[in-house]
């Protein structure tokens, strides 16, 4: 199974700009920019002491300022795009997360964070992740992508969930998941794919799910369809579905419109590091 990462194909993945950064890099321009870092970041960090962890923030600095993504100076700038970008993954408005694996694969996960005009899409590759910045128009199309890697044969398996506050702040959202059998793709409940090893992401979706309308009372899952219940009673999936299927459904989960947060500046934003 292909890496989102590592593949030349899709025109949007592959030709949008890219900002690499570890999980020490991006603490330290969330640090500088007084943003809360998502879970995932903080979890690769936590293992580590105190003074491991100071000393990493101190070598991603030096990192950081010698690619130029900070600016030496009274205060230290960051570049405006980076902080953007940082800003955006921070505080989304809606986040968008897809999970999938097959047999002998290790499991991929690639995380999107959006706000009214931009996404960011989080990507681990060699140690680092990559931010990829695309307009917020684009989820559906960047999703289809992703699905296009993601979707295999038989065994695999995959879930898209996402994650938003409504008009009057509750959190909303669903998931979609899939499995691949005797040749073709189905649509099943989320309760049959593996959870997330993420357990602070597995703990948001579950929220989420337990939150959105139509969840089951008391599982913390949406209702299983029918191809699901079919699958638990032992007879398979009745249905095939398609991955254009899967967009169709993935796409009455997201809300209509998201709530931007602007940057303001002129180029960059002062930072305290």
């Amino acid at each position: 199974m292909d890496s989102v990462a590592g593949r030349a194909q899709g025109a949007m993945l592959a030709d949008l700009p890219a900002l690499a950064l570890t999980a020490a890099e991006f603490l330290a321009l969330a640090d500088a920019l007084g943003e809360r870092p998502p879970a995932p970041v903080l979890a690769e960090l936590a293992d580590l002491t105190r003074r491991q962890r100071q000393e990493a923030l101190d070598e991603a600095v030096r990192s950081l300022l010698a690619r130029k993504v900070l600016i030496a100076g009274d205060p230290i700038r960051i570049a405006l795009a980076a902080a953007r970008l940082v800003q955006i993954t921070c505080r989304p408005a809606l986040r968008t997360e897809v999970r999938w694996g097959a047999p002998g694969v290790p499991e991929q996960v690639v995380r999107i964070a959006s706000v009214t005009d931009a996404s960011v899409a989080a990507v681990s590759q060699d140690g680092m992740v990559r931010y990829l910045p695309f307009a917020t128009e684009q989820l559906l199309g960047f999703l289809d992508e992703v699905l296009d890697v993601a979707v295999g044969g038989d065994g695999c398996w995959g879930l898209v969930s996402a994650v938003y506050r409504d008009g009057v702040g509750r959190r909303s959202g669903g998931e979609v998941a899939w499995i691949g059998a005797e040749g073709a793709l189905f649509q099943v409940s989320p309760a049959h794919v593996p959870p997330s090893p993420d357990r602070a992401s597995a703990a948001e979706e579950t929220s989420a799910a337990a939150e959105a309308p139509g969840a089951a009372e008391g599982d913390g899952v949406a209702e299983r369809s029918a191809a699901a219940d079919a699958a638990s009673d032992g007879q398979g999936p009745r249905e095939p579905t398609t991955r254009a299927q899967l967009i169709a459904a993935v796409a009455e989960l997201l809300p209509g419109t998201a709530s931007d947060r602007a940057v303001a500046g002129d180029g960059y934003a002062v930072a305290n590091v």
